[in-house]
């Protein structure tokens, strides 16, 4: 439907070009003299061109164009470089040229630029994105528009030129606050997960990708000729599992970031870990260890998004029923505390603790204080996470 609109303005435009050629053409033989014709051969050049322009090829152009990287952080810089080639050097008088933003950018500024090729055959067009958002950013359509002197005429072309960008939220090593600190924070908070493995080998296996290179039985893979790794038994299973609430929150980049960074921070320090969302989309990744696993979240915490009809409590009590779960640590990743969340998360024969995620200069508000105190009632733990630094909400 909107080719046909395009096609029909189009169409249009030219007729009205042609009437208007015509016009000052019939002025001119009826009307004679120096004045009539002057008008005519004055107005001729601008037809002639914007004619030339109508049958232009402007699909002739190659286009192209290169990301300073397919992989970014959340916050880091994005440089793009556009680049026309032509084989025909037309005189072109202007052109626009944009890269059409997709929708997971947000609100952002049209990368779009005016230039003047005139007879040049290779164009360059750079922007920056100063601040690229958490998400996975597929760049597919380039826009290009130019069109005669007068603006009597103007065409369009669309070139697909697919790229992804896939931006992973920000995150690094948990701190935990150990000294008393004021507001509506209270005592600082220890580390809720450690790894504690007897110092003699169980057995041993083939070598994983991201397997520690400490654990190599470096004897063992030599005697076999290809690398064995280490398996110790655990004195103490202190597997952690967490659950990421994915119902709408202002704190829901807060949240994905915080989920990102105290995986990170349990996967360096050895100790294996889960992964379940709680969203419309319920995604699993079963407790291991290794760098490689947690790249695997990273990527899919890369991408997660905010579910509008998410039933997060609901979700989370089917997620405590399992046996799996309930022996770990559980960790519940929030941007918000909830009477729904509360509701669900009775106080049981395991170990759990919320983690509520704000931003920088975020404040609790007094409703969020009065059930972070039911919380502690019940016997669960809730802990503020907040520029990677963690400690006691109450």
């Amino acid at each position: 439907m909107r080719k046909k609109v395009h096609w029909l303005l189009y169409g249009w435009k030219l007729l009205i070009l042609a009437v208007l050629t015509a016009a000052v053409f019939s002025y001119a033989m009826f009307q004679g003299g120096f004045v009539s014709w002057f008008l005519f051969y004055a107005f001729l050049p601008f037809t002639v061109y914007a004619g030339l322009v109508a049958v232009y090829p402007l699909r002739a152009f190659r286009v192209t164009r290169e990301i300073s990287s397919a992989q970014l952080t959340s916050g880091d810089r994005l440089s793009v470089t556009i680049r026309l080639t032509r084989r025909l050097p037309f005189p072109l008088t202007y052109m626009v040229i944009e890269d059409v933003m997709p929708e997971t950018l947000g609100e952002r500024r049209c990368a779009k630029q005016l230039v003047f090729p005139w007879f040049q055959k290779k164009l360059t067009f750079q922007y920056e994105l100063p601040q690229a958002p958490r998400g996975e950013h597929r760049l597919h359509t380039i826009r290009v528009r130019t069109g005669d002197v007068l603006g009597l005429l103007d065409k369009t072309a669309s070139f697909s030129v697919t790229d992804t960008v896939l931006v992973f939220p920000a995150y690094g090593s948990v701190h935990y606050k150990t000294q008393t600190v004021s507001g509506e924070e209270g005592a600082g908070a220890g580390a809720p997960f450690q790894t504690h493995r007897s110092a003699m080998a169980a057995s041993v296996r083939n070598y994983q990708p991201g397997d520690r290179f400490s654990a190599l039985d470096w004897k063992t893979s030599a005697r076999r000729n290809e690398l064995m790794t280490k398996e110790f038994d655990p004195l103490q299973s202190m597997n952690m599992v967490l659950l990421l609430d994915c119902t709408p929150s202002p704190s829901f980049e807060a949240a994905v970031s915080a989920s990102a960074s105290l995986l990170y921070t349990a996967l360096v320090k050895g100790s294996p870990a889960g992964f379940i969302s709680l969203g419309n989309d319920r995604t699993v990744f079963p407790v291991r260890e290794g760098e490689q696993h947690f790249r695997n979240v990273l990527r899919y915490l890369a991408a997660v998004s905010e579910s509008e009809e998410a039933d997060a409590g609901g979700r989370l009590r089917k997620e405590l029923a399992d046996p799996r779960v309930r022996k770990a640590f559980i960790a519940v990743v929030t941007g918000s505390l909830t009477e729904e969340l509360l509701k669900q998360a009775e106080a049981g024969p395991f170990d759990m603790t919320v983690f509520l995620a704000k931003e920088t200069n975020a404040v609790l508000s007094e409703k969020e204080r009065n059930l972070a105190l039911i919380f502690a009632q019940k016997n669960i733990k809730v802990q503020m996470i907040r520029d990677k630094r963690v400690s006691h909400v109450v």
